[in-house]
């Protein structure tokens, strides 16, 4: 199933402008929404792809709709505020406040947390100092562990060692027949057999190369034995060093690029500790500055909102008087707000009223009954008509009043429809005959399943709908021309 609307504007939509290219035609936006029996569901404005959530967001720039059970957009507070706000146009200055108002929370949080980091800096101080020191001392660097293992290794089993080397070293060199005497007898034999042939000279070259190979592995094997020559004490501090390593891979890290990381981090932040006094100072003043640029966006913001709510009150009183409620009061009271620099400004609004002369002003909430809210909601659509939308949707907001009320809410109706398109779904016959268009919704059922249509209705059709809204079943020629009377005295 699909269901498309067309939506005409003057101007172009500007919330869609970030949506679209910048020639894109948005004075017609065109909404299409496909229903799948799996419950999957596509929208589409025109013709891009959008999630639900968007169409959402979409829709009070392209309708506005009251119904019946709607009177909470008087009764609560907040929809109060935003009624209000979007009157007085102050859309542009609540983004402002909102960044301001986001901004000094999150300042607000740094110094919190500076604040907290200075109350257990000089814990922290002495911990990081302890953390930097040992890691100092115990001199890590790359590769330092394998090292020390090896080196370890090496003293554990250095008896093992210093035998073989001592004995290679015997046999290489030290010995009474090294194999550097054995060579150094076959080099001087090749020299003197080199004089009486040329491979000979061939050999003997190749023959002395061995001697200095020989002579540089002798000079090393030497080196170890002085290196495995070691007291006690020299494994005893190798063994200490991996200990104080092996604890400090327990508490910083398992590598030695590890703990050298968080050696770099605790320098970093130990050096941040001094500076915290400075840090929450420089912090204190921007918040001070982001608090007096709050309220003066707010001072500015209250006065639009109480200058509004001024001519509000006046206009509210003429559409009031003119569907039939002479001797009501309304006023919009101001509260100040009970948090600080909230996206919402300094101050809260009430809507206060009374129906009947002697009565004392109270909460709109409170005091007033489900035909006067209708009849007040619609009012305010009427002070409120060029700053909201083109298009308003009325479900039963005639509900609760009487056919002579009923008559005034359709003429109230009849001029809204002059500024904006209007769309109402009504019972009463005194404000359908205020339409330029009947349309006549009926249910019926088919194979066990409920479905509903929609039909416009042709004048003689109309007459005859208005004569049953306005005696039932039975009509007779009477009420016809009662209802056609009513079509033409109300559809000037």
């Amino acid at each position: 199933m699909s269901v498309e609307a067309i939506f005409e504007f003057n101007e172009p939509l500007n919330f869609l402008k970030e949506y679209f290219d910048e020639d894109d035609d948005l004075k017609e936006i065109i909404v299409r929404r496909e229903l799948f029996e799996d419950g999957r569901n596509k929208v589409f404005v025109n013709s891009k792809v959008f999630n639900l959530s968007f169409l959402r967001l979409l829709s009070p720039y392209l309708y506005n709709i009251y119904g019946q059970n709607d009177q909470k957009i008087l009764t609560d507070k907040k929809s109060q505020l935003e009624l209000l706000d979007r009157a007085a146009d102050n859309e542009g200055i609540l983004e402002k406040l909102e960044k301001i108002s986001s901004k000094i929370d999150f300042v607000k949080r740094e110094i919190d947390e500076l604040n907290k980091l200075d109350q257990e800096k000089l814990q922290r101080k002495e911990f990081l100092e302890y953390a930097i020191n040992e890691i100092e001392e115990a001199e890590i660097e790359e590769g330092i562990i394998d090292k020390l293992k090896e080196k370890r290794k090496v003293y554990q089993n250095s008896e093992q060692i210093f035998s073989i080397l001592k004995e290679t070293l015997d046999l290489i060199y030290e010995g009474d027949n090294s194999l550097l005497s054995l060579f150094s007898t076959i080099e001087n034999n090749f020299l003197n057999l080199s004089k009486f042939k040329k491979e000979w000279e061939d050999d003997y070259k190749r023959i002395s190369e061995f001697s200095p190979v020989l002579e540089d592995i002798a000079y090393k094997l030497r080196d170890f034995l002085e290196e495995v020559n070691f007291s006690p004490e020299e494994l005893e501090e190798v063994e200490s060093k991996l200990a104080k390593i092996e604890r400090l891979q327990k508490k910083y890290g398992e590598s030695e690029e590890d703990i050298l990381s968080y050696y770099e981090k605790a320098k970093e932040e130990l050096l941040k500790l001094g500076s915290l006094e400075i840090d929450i100072k420089e912090k204190s003043e921007e918040l001070e500055v982001l608090k007096k640029e709050y309220e003066k966006l707010a001072a500015v913001l209250s006065e639009r909102r109480k200058k509004t709510a001024s001519e509000t009150e006046k206009k509210l009183k003429r559409e009031l008087e003119e569907l039939a409620m002479k001797n009501s009061k309304f006023r919009i009271d101001f509260i100040p707000a009970s948090e600080k620099f909230t996206p919402l400004g300094n101050e809260r609004i009430e809507f206060l009223f009374s129906a009947n002369i002697g009565e004392e002003l109270k909460l709109l909430n409170k005091i007033a009954s489900g035909g006067e809210l209708s009849r007040i909601m619609l009012g305010l659509k009427m002070v409120f008509v060029d700053g909201m939308t083109d298009t308003y949707i009325f479900d039963e907001i005639d509900s609760g009043v009487g056919g002579k009320t009923a008559e005034k809410v359709g003429e109230k109706l009849k001029k809204l429809s002059k500024k904006a398109q209007v769309l109402c779904i009504t019972h009463f016959p005194q404000v359908a005959a205020f339409a330029d268009n009947h349309y006549k919704v009926d249910k019926y059922e088919k194979d066990k399943r409920t479905f509903a249509k929609i039909k416009i209705l042709s004048k003689k059709e109309r007459v005859e709908e208005i004569a049953r809204m306005m005696s039932g079943s039975n009509i007779s020629d009477a009420v016809i021309k009662s209802a056609e009377e009513l079509i033409r005295l109300n559809g000037k």
